[in-house]
């Protein structure tokens, strides 16, 4: 199953537009932004290591960075 790692206020929006529009089935997995640093929380950051999201995982593969997971989406599911 793929999984979105969805952070609040973040480019993530766009991965799960791009996957309702392909029909793709996900699962999201939400985090929250603590609000006064507006950082990613520790279990984004065990996901990605930066704390940045979009992330997916995908048949064990993990892709972050929205331009490139949209492409990935795109050429396998598109």
């Amino acid at each position: 199953m793929l999984i979105v790692h969805h952070l609040n206020n973040s480019r993530s929006q766009r991965v799960l537009w791009l996957l309702e529009e392909l029909g793709v089935p996900y699962e999201i997995k939400r985090y929250a932004r603590d609000p006064k640093t507006m950082l990613a929380p520790p279990e984004l950051r065990a996901v990605q290591p930066l704390g940045k999201s979009p992330v997916i995982t995908d048949e064990g593969e993990t892709l972050a960075e929205s331009g490139a997971i949209i492409e990935y989406l795109v050429n396998k599911y598109g």
